[in-house]
């Protein structure tokens, strides 16, 4: 009788472990800025990297070799330039085995690059109105998606112009019963240009408003990811010469000044040496090569709420590319969700 109690009491520790190991999803979060991603055969940007196919198929089985090596559960893929870039990309991957990803693609308002960002995925996203993937914009003068910005011109006279949020996505999934919802971002680049980050700071008001009014209001988590291009104060980066020139990473972690505190954390505050904190790479001569003078600073970055990071459970940035693959690294967080309740939205 008593081996028999004792048996049972180990059934029951082993199905305690067992219930707790299901009760935690591991979710694996990537945003990489694969440097102007064009399909064969195609021109969807007038800054074409590569003029022939035989180097743009190369360029896609490096970037599909970064998937196969970090196997993200969710990738914010930005400079994917076309739908057609998109489906090669998954393409290759399904002849690799990985014919769990698949890949959604929204065309980009920014008509003079024609960089998007697109969403690659293992997992099932929710879909809300009957889409998976969309993109905020406004051609009109609608102040809900415009934004005047104010600037000095290189002979110092103060202009004003009106900017959209040009090159964003926004997707939502349900994982373990927590409902989170993306808004993928490539904004301005040029952190050292006055112009560039008057018009930064603009599109990063623009987009605290779409995660006031279009994320939150969904009973999602936002977070907000991407080639943000621009350096976070309260995170020392690599390059201790390069100090933020606007307050855009401040105020996307803090997209509700009605609240208290930000409501926003960037993970790289977890990466404990600063050394590791880079995801760009300036290449100041353009000789193609990792010269000492060249600029490394980090752009990128992933702004997770503060309910998720007690379950982060390691962020880094893969340096394990060259200059090949892109300009940037990709940025890396891996989370251990536990079950709660929650239904996908029909």
């Amino acid at each position: 009788m008593k081996r028999f109690a004792a048996r049972c009491l180990l059934l029951s520790c082993l199905l305690l472990v067992a219930n707790a190991c299901h009760a935690e999803k591991p979710l694996r979060l990537v945003s990489f800025n694969a440097e102007i991603l064009t399909a064969p055969g195609s021109r969807a940007s007038r800054l074409t990297r590569f003029r022939w196919d035989t180097a743009r198929e190369a360029h896609f089985e490096r970037v599909a070799s970064v998937v196969e090596s970090l196997e993200p559960d969710i990738l914010n893929l930005v400079e994917a330039t076309s739908v057609e870039a998109v489906d090669h990309l998954i393409e290759i991957l399904h002849e690799k085995g990985l014919n769990e990803y698949r890949g959604y693609h929204v065309e980009s308002n920014d008509n003079y690059t024609g960089m998007d960002v697109a969403l690659i995925t293992r997992l099932t996203p929710d879909t809300l109105d009957g889409q998976i993937i969309r993109t905020i914009y406004s051609e009109s003068d609608d102040p809900t998606w415009r934004e005047t910005f104010h600037y000095n011109d290189y002979d110092g006279k103060p202009r004003s112009r009106s900017t959209s949020l040009e090159r964003n996505s926004l997707y939502f999934f349900t994982v373990s019963g927590w409902k989170l919802g993306f808004l993928g971002l490539h904004l301005k680049s040029n952190p050292e240009d006055d112009y560039s980050n008057a018009k930064r700071m603009a599109e990063a008001n623009l987009a605290r408003r779409v995660v006031r009014s279009e994320v939150v209001p969904q009973g999602y988590l936002p977070i907000i990811w991407g080639d943000l291009n621009d350096y976070d104060p309260d995170v020392p980066d690599r390059d201790p010469t390069r100090d933020a020139a606007t307050t855009v990473l401040r105020d996307l972690k803090d997209f509700d000044s009605e609240r208290t505190g930000v409501e926003l954390v960037n993970v790289a505050q977890l990466i404990q040496r600063e050394s590791d904190r880079y995801t760009s790479h300036w290449d100041r001569n353009e000789n193609g090569a990792d010269d000492s003078d060249d600029v490394k600073t980090m752009l990128d970055h992933i702004l997770l709420p503060r309910e998720l990071m007690p379950f982060v459970r390691r962020a880094w940035i893969s340096h394990v590319t060259d200059l090949k693959t892109s300009d940037h690294w990709p940025v890396v967080v891996d989370l251990m969700l536990p079950e709660q309740g929650g239904t996908k939205p029909q």
